[in-house]
């Protein structure tokens, strides 16, 4: 439940607050609060429904790539059985993915994605997903040369379970982390956005919109779970298939499904250069010795909700 509900209803149960004057006045609490959410539904970008629906580039916060990538094979043990994975926002250098070619030649090819000049950049266990990050590098030039933040999470997850963090939220907490000044970190900004897939089809669902003013509205670390009616329900929403790349905003809405059967899920994620906001305990250092360009937070993001 979203903070400012909470403290609308507290208020109305507490003798001393202005809105115990609704305490027995049920219809007047919910007409409160529906207007509320309608304020709340005014943030809200949205884009052509036709046009999300061809995959096609739109103008809000929403692009699905052409076509789906082959995700790589599984690290495996001696036993033939999936190692897990977990990277969380480890730097890297975005190197420019194909040096053969001039700048003038790259038109965004749809073959040729594994790039041994990418691999490089990538530590032994990643060097695997460098096609992934070259599919993904060919969309933002302007990021070329600067230091980005890769995640690539696998393992076993049962039927009905989430892998990633579950609940509707955008990546912009819309507020400082605890002991930062609202001054230092007051949007989490990502020029280049955010590029999201994984081999598992329906186990991420994203929506064609924008949350605007999003500091005003979202909850902890980007929960915008109160938004879900005013962003169209579940049915406005698109879940990805296997394979397929989602660009985004830090403002778009999306959220992890639970998994329609159980199996060895391969989640893949790339945040271009303008991250405000580094979190220590949660991310993992380069092995390469690639430093975050942004600031470092220190202690554990999850508290404080």
């Amino acid at each position: 439940m979203h903070p400012v509900i909470t403290i609308i209803l507290l208020g109305a149960q507490t003798d001393s607050s202005p809105l115990s004057i609704f305490k027995r006045d049920n219809d007047a609490l919910r007409l409160i609060i529906t207007l509320v959410q309608e304020s709340w539904a005014s943030h809200v970008k949205r884009t052509d429904t036709a046009t999300k629906m061809l995959r096609l580039p739109i103008q809000a916060g929403l692009f699905v790539l052409p076509q789906p990538i082959p995700f790589p094979a599984p690290l495996m043990d001696d036993q033939g059985v999936p190692v897990p994975v977990h990277v969380n926002m480890m730097p890297f250098k975005m190197v420019y993915p194909d040096p053969h070619l001039s700048s003038c030649h790259v038109r965004y090819p749809s073959h040729e994605y594994c790039d041994a000049h990418v691999a490089k950049a990538l530590p032994d266990n990643l060097k695997r997903y460098a096609a992934i990050v070259a599919a993904c590098l060919r969309r933002v030039p302007d990021e070329w040369g600067q230091v980005g933040y890769i995640t690539v999470h696998e393992s076993y997850v049962e039927e009905g379970k989430t892998q990633r963090r579950p609940g509707l939220h955008i990546e912009s907490p819309g507020m400082a982390p605890p002991g930062q000044s609202c001054m230092d970190i007051t949007v989490v900004n990502m020029k280049g956005g955010i590029f999201v897939a994984s081999n598992m089809a329906d186990t991420c669902r994203v929506w064609d919109c924008l949350i605007e003013d999003h500091g005003k509205v979202v909850g902890h670390l980007g929960d915008i779970s109160h938004l879900r009616k005013a962003i169209g329900g579940n049915e406005a929403g698109t879940s990805l298939g296997a394979g397929e790349i989602c660009w985004m905003t830090d403002r778009t809405p999306h959220e992890s499904l639970p998994q329609p059967k159980a199996g060895f899920r391969q989640f893949f994620r790339l945040v271009t250069s303008e991250l405000s906001a580094w979190y220590e305990e949660h991310s993992t250092p380069s092995e390469l010795g690639v430093a975050p360009k942004c600031m470092i937070v220190k202690g554990n993001k999850f508290l404080n909700a």
